[in-house]
């Protein structure tokens, strides 16, 4: 895939800092900072009493949930606490009354969305040419020529192992790393547990609920995490795989649709694909699809209906979709799925993250 060995990088974030209810300063920096060796990790926003973390934010296609933690050192009133949606105060539900020191808390909000209303690049990696990530779970999975590098979403390095070109990845309760050969399986510590899938020519995987799913240019696979084959169909032009509502194959410029246990449920074509060549979904966004089409753009579905283009900044050879969209080209890049939210408490303490 002409991956190269990993150069320099420089990790971004947007931040905002309030105290007193007072915004002092709000920044925005643009994948245009990369290389410059920053290590911004404030997704931490302080208030003058406060500390609270956004941990995640997840979509599907009618609510958006938020996941935080109240690092303290005080006791808040979940009564006296609002959530603004692009500036908007939005309804929420929560469980309990207080929110105390230590505890995670779930917010969820009714709200339909549109997918790239906002584009704010959020974090970005030069990891040298071709890299290709993958967005899993609470990690960034970077491959490089010869290594799969572990990433938090605060863009802490945790741990990279080994691996002879690798192709893709896919994490469930097991990694699974693709190279030419092969399917590598480790432990969610970089164990190395077995490899399976030999000799062939998987282009693509996706990983759920113990159904590795994998496509070559002519077959589509069902392993098991033990490395057993459950399946294989005969199919043509394939080039990658996704799970989302469904398992979406893709086979030249057509979406194939089918369930989890590989059984064909609907095919889809669009005119504006002309050169697709991967796709991404998350189940959390129901039955809505992203294809990587001309290098240059995403093109994004909700059923088989067209929902919009999203222009690229830059080439890409890759996409993957958890919360934000992550790219990988010369780099790894993260955009938003266009919402803007605000935690503001009853002392003034205000969150402020990009989705």
């Amino acid at each position: 895939m002409g991956l190269s060995t990993t150069a320099s990088f420089g990790i971004i974030f947007t931040a905002s800092l309030f105290m007193l209810g007072v915004l002092l300063n709000s920044l925005i920096y643009s994948y245009a900072n990369v290389n410059q060796g920053m290590e911004d990790r404030v997704e931490i926003i302080q208030g003058s009493k406060n500390i609270i973390k956004i941990e995640k934010i997840v979509y599907n296609s009618s609510q958006i949930e938020i996941i935080a933690w109240n690092q303290g050192p005080i006791t808040l009133d979940m009564s006296k606490l609002s959530i603004l949606i692009n500036g908007s105060i939005s309804s929420f539900i929560s469980s309990g009354n207080y929110w105390y020191p230590g505890q995670r808390k779930r917010f969820f909000i009714s709200s339909a969305y549109s997918i790239g209303n906002n584009h704010d690049i959020q974090f970005a990696m030069d990891s040298g040419a071709r890299i290709k990530a993958s967005a899993e779970l609470d990690k960034i999975y970077i491959l490089i020529s010869n290594a799969l590098e572990v990433y938090s979403f605060e863009g802490d390095k945790l741990w990279s192992i080994g691996v002879n070109s690798p192709l893709d990845v896919a994490v469930d309760s097991y990694i699974f790393v693709l190279n030419s050969s092969e399917i590598l399986e480790y432990d969610l510590n970089g164990n190395y547990v077995r490899s399976f899938g030999n000799g062939l020519s998987i282009v693509g995987i996706a990983a759920y609920n113990n159904h590795l799913y994998a496509v070559s240019s002519t077959s589509f696979y069902i392993f098991d995490y033990n490395g057993t084959q459950i399946k294989s169909v005969a199919i043509t032009d394939g080039k990658d795989v996704a799970v989302g509502s469904y398992v979406y194959v893709l086979r030249g410029n057509t979406v194939e649709k089918d369930d989890y246990d590989g059984n064909y449920v609907s095919s889809f074509s669009d005119s504006r694909l002309t050169n697709a060549s991967r796709i991404a979904a998350d189940r959390n966004l129901g039955d809505t699809f992203f294809v990587l089409n001309n290098q240059g753009e995403i093109l994004v579905y909700r059923g088989n209906a067209y929902l919009e283009t999203i222009a690229l900044p830059e080439e890409c050879n890759n996409i993957d979709v958890y919360g934000k969209i992550y790219l990988s080209g010369t780099g790894l890049h993260a955009m938003n799925l266009g919402y803007r939210v605000k935690l503001v408490d009853e002392y003034g303490n205000t969150i402020y993250d990009y989705l």
